[in-house]
């Protein structure tokens, strides 16, 4: 009797209430290829091995490469995507009310229903990048408020060390005072 082990975390399914899903899995080759060589690296093509004019170009990505990179759960997530769901809600209702007013305005159904579509899908893309637009500036204040934070925390401790500094400066001329006040003669 042989005990079966359970499967590692890479044999799971990406969600187990979606078995279709699966986490992509490397084919395994019955003929061990040859071991290739590690790409060049930066270091390696500006050390004179090779002149930089005669270096390969990396060539621009192909659209069945950025095809190949979407993987079904990939639709399952997108709208947790940041902005995806105010564009995706603001492309629904404008659209619809688009729409519905050409449709009003007395064109057959199919030529508003076009109209729809494309006002939904240009008003989604609008307050996308709209958004996306909001969120890079929020970064850039952000990172000025660290900026301008870390300046004030860095002037507001070399202020305190200089007081700090003169406390113990004026404290050893105290000690310093009374011991040359102490050197004297004393009668008693």
């Amino acid at each position: 009797m042989s005990t079966s082990q359970p499967p590692t975390r890479s044999e799971l399914p990406a969600d187990p209430n979606r078995s279709w899903i699966q986490q992509p899995t490397t084919p395994s080759t019955t003929s061990p290829q040859p071991p290739q060589p590690p790409p060049p690296t930066e270091q390696s093509l500006t050390d004179g091995s090779q002149p930089a004019s005669t270096r390969p170009r990396p060539r621009p990505p192909t659209i069945s490469e950025a095809a190949q990179t979407i993987k079904p759960a990939d639709f399952l997530t997108f709208h947790q995507a940041p902005c995806a769901r105010t564009g995706l809600l603001t492309g629904i209702g404008a659209g619809a009310a688009i729409g519905a007013v050409r449709w009003i305005m007395g064109l057959p159904i199919p030529r508003a229903a076009n109209w729809a579509v494309g006002s939904g899908v240009l008003a989604a893309v609008g307050q996308y990048e709209y958004c996306q637009l909001r969120r890079m500036q929020e970064r850039e204040k952000v990172k000025r408020v660290v900026e301008v934070h870390a300046a004030k925390r860095a002037k507001e401790k070399k202020e305190e060390d200089e007081r700090k500094r003169a406390v113990e400066a004026e404290g050893a001329r105290k000690i310093e005072a009374e011991k040359e006040k102490g050197r004297g003669w004393r009668l008693w």
